[in-house]
């Protein structure tokens, strides 16, 4: 499976980041965080090595704390 692309990343990040900042840089609490993270580590676009979606390109530890993120495949 081959990651995003550099531009999609940079893209990806600056949507989430500014979305994540305009509302305060809220994060969900911490059942939340780990049910997202089982859901991406258990994920078949999840890159392991990198701790990357490999749909998005985000960390997924940043990611996933945040209120505002949604997983690009809706699946949180």
């Amino acid at each position: 499976m081959s990651s995003p692309s550099f531009l999609d990343k940079v893209k990806s990040i600056i949507k989430d980041t500014s979305k994540h900042l305009v509302n305060g840089a809220k994060n969900v609490p911490k059942e939340e965080y780990l049910r997202r993270a089982t859901i991406c580590n258990s994920c078949i676009h999840f890159i392991e090595k990198e701790n990357k979606c490999g749909i998005c390109g985000c960390l997924m530890d940043v990611k996933a704390k945040w209120k505002t993120s949604e997983c690009p495949k809706n699946k949180w």
